[in-house]
Parts: C-alpha cells; structure tokens; sequence
C-alpha cells in the first residue's frame, strides 16, 4: 500500500504558494453514499489545474484529487498528455498510466471495429457500492445505467458504464465512465463512479460547452465529451456495441497484451515549479495499443491494423460518432 501521507502533508506546507483548496462534492452522499468526492484546485505559475478524487477513505480521495491536479499541471504542455499518471511511486504511477492506455485502446477498437462489448448486471458491483441506493438514484431521474465488459488484457480487466435518460429530456445521448483494474468487479465500480459523478452533472445540472469544446479539433476530448450526449451517440450504443442474444454471453477470450507491452517515463516538466514534488508522473506508450487520438482522427495504416488485430478480421472504420473516450 502506497503511503500517500506525502501528499496531504506536501499540500499543507504549500497551501499558501500555490493556491490549493479542496472542495467536498455533495452529489455522491445520495448517488454513492459511503464515498467521498473531492475537488482540488492548485496553481502552478501563471495556470490554475483542476483534480477530482473519490474514495470510500476521505483522505485518500482528497489526494487522489491533489495528485490528480499535479498530474494535469505537469502534462499540460505536452502534445499528447493522456495515458500519464501520478502516484507516490513510480511503480503505482507507471500501473495506472498503463491502464489508462490500455483503457483508451480498448474503447477506440470496440468503436471503431464495431466489436460489441458483454453486458453486465449490477450484481458485479460489490462492497462498499450499494448497489441499492444506485438504483434508487437513477430511479428517482428516469435514468438507466449498463455496465459492461470490455475485451480483458492478460494482467487486466476494463469496464464501461453507460447511463442515459428514459424520459423526455434536453439530453438525448449518453454519458460514460471507464475503469480498468485487476479485477472485474473493481473496474465496474471504478467505471461506475467515473459515471456517475458526470451523470449527476449532466442530467442534473445546468452546464453548457464552451463554443470551442464542440468543434473537431485535433486532441480536442472535450468534443467526445459533447458529442456523446446527442441522440447519435445512444443510437450506435444500443444498435451496435450492446450485444444482443447469444453474442452477449459468451466469455471474453482476453488479448495477449501486458504492462510490459508499453514503455515509461517520468515527466517532469513541472519540477522547476514544483521542485518538491511529492508524487512520481508517468506517461505510458505501446507500439501494440493505440495512440490516444480525440477530436479528429487519423486513421493511417498502423491504425487500421490494430483494429483488425483486436478484431480477427478486416475492418472498415467510421468516424461517426465520435468514440466515447473523453
């Protein structure tokens, strides 16, 4: 267990210098009660980073949501900032930048190969989750939620959850959340909760893009973000990667893929800033996987062929809609 005391005690000495709050969500005392969600704000130079944490031990959700912020300062000049992580360790921070990668990939190949996922019941979710007042939650707003599984790696198991609205509603399509943990029932919950937190804001607040987040941009995932919750995004979901029948039932024959299939670095571009860092930031990369691309996609021969790898057969790609990653 990774001691992440570092962290909290790092925050309060330099609470003044660089701006840090913490701000306790609400939402999740109805939708996941037992959890903790937490907002950290921090300033690094001249720019302000933002970082979200939940746990079921306040402390740790309070600095998953520093390390969190860090992470975001310290790859927010990079070209390609995804797949990166923060961690006390090295280790710890190369395992989740991993399995974000990993993650990443595995939604593009199911998108754009057409590759159904395999639906889950909520019985997956276990302890601490109440499965319970999740259902009430989304009961109460006309709201249905459908976990899934996405193809497994040898050394890791990835999860989708979906939720989109049974009523009449100015938001047509879905929102998702994504997890990828050593077990299944621990990406569920970490795929449920991604989820929820964006569901809470989306079909029960009042926020509206900024007029660039709707325009295709190259590494633009706030686009992805938008674009799922029109009518089209549900459309392919339900038609398309949702299996049906006996195509839903059969287990996943997991990819012959591995952490040690990508290569790690440690970024330390805000180590100037920041010289006391007291989190390790890695970024992972995998010639086997595919790059992290959002907003428009280019799909040149190497993409092409990881498709048809992760799919067994020739593959004519679509680029809409989006694919659900943001």
């Amino acid at each position: 267990m990774a001691d992440f005391s570092a962290i909290t005690a790092w925050a309060a000495a330099n609470s003044a210098r660089h701006e840090i709050s913490l701000t306790k969500l609400s939402w999740i005392n109805e939708w996941l009660p037992g959890f903790f969600d937490y907002r950290a704000k921090i300033r690094v130079g001249a720019s302000v980073y933002f970082g979200r944490g939940i746990d079921a031990e306040e402390n740790i959700a309070c600095d998953k949501a520093l390390a969190e912020a860090l992470e975001r300062a310290a790859v927010a000049e990079m070209a390609s900032p995804w797949a990166a992580a923060a961690y006390p360790e090295f280790d710890g921070a190369a395992e989740r930048a991993y399995r974000e990668l990993l993650s990443i990939d595995r939604v593009l190949c199911h998108h754009y190969s057409k590759t159904p996922f395999k639906t889950l019941a909520l019985d997956v979710l276990e302890k601490p989750v109440s499965r319970t007042a999740v259902a009430k939650a989304l009961g109460a707003r006309g709201l249905h939620l459908q976990l899934c599984e996405l193809r497994p790696a040898t050394d890791a198991t990835i999860a989708a959850a979906f939720i989109w609205s049974e009523r009449a509603h100015p938001v047509k399509g879905i929102v998702c959340g994504y997890g990828c943990e050593k077990t299944l029932p621990a990406a569920a919950a970490h795929a449920l909760m991604e989820c929820l937190r964006t569901a809470a804001a989306v079909f029960c607040g009042e926020i509206t893009p900024e007029p660039w987040e709707t325009k295709c941009t190259p590494g633009n995932p706030r686009y992805h973000f938008w674009m799922a919750q029109k009518e089209a995004a549900k459309i392919f979901l339900t038609a398309t990667l949702l299996p049906s029948g006996a195509r839903g039932n059969s287990p996943w024959q997991p990819e012959n893929i591995s952490r040690t299939a990508a290569s790690y670095k440690e970024i330390p571009s805000p180590m100037s800033l920041i010289p006391e860092l007291p989190v390790k930031i890695v970024q992972a990369a995998s010639a086997k996987l595919l790059k992290p691309q959002f907003g428009e996609i280019f799909m040149d021969a190497q993409f092409l062929q990881r498709l048809e790898r992760f799919a067994g057969k020739k593959v004519i790609p679509e680029t809409d809609p989006p694919h659900f990653y943001d």
